[in-house]
């Protein structure tokens, strides 16, 4: 009696469906998948942190002109002022044409 009452259980046990057996064939849960950047991707993205770097960069240097402006008023000129000019030029146009590259893509 016992015997038939342990296959009994075990019977209803394997007939009820597990939580990870719940699959309708007619509308399967999507499966996550691990995906990869697209060599496009990476590229938007580290241009996107380049941007982000240049555009940090160049506030910092703007913001320190004043300062050597103020100096070359009292006859003080900062030796660096001029490399520091050139370089927030350069900044400048490559931030321009970032920004133009990305307003061009639609």
């Amino acid at each position: 009696m016992r015997c038939i009452g342990v296959c009994l259980l075990m019977g209803v046990v394997t007939a009820l469906p597990l939580p990870s057996q719940n699959v309708n064939p007619m509308h399967p849960e999507e499966i996550q998948v691990q995906k990869h950047e697209s060599p496009d991707d990476m590229r938007a993205r580290v241009a996107s942190v380049q941007f982000q770097k240049d555009a940090n960069e160049l506030a910092d240097l703007c913001a320190s002109v004043p300062h050597d402006v103020d100096g070359v008023k009292q006859g003080v000129v900062s030796k660096d002022l001029l490399e520091k000019l050139k370089h927030l030029e350069k900044l400048s146009k490559r931030v321009r044409e970032q920004l133009a590259r990305t307003n061009a893509t639609p």
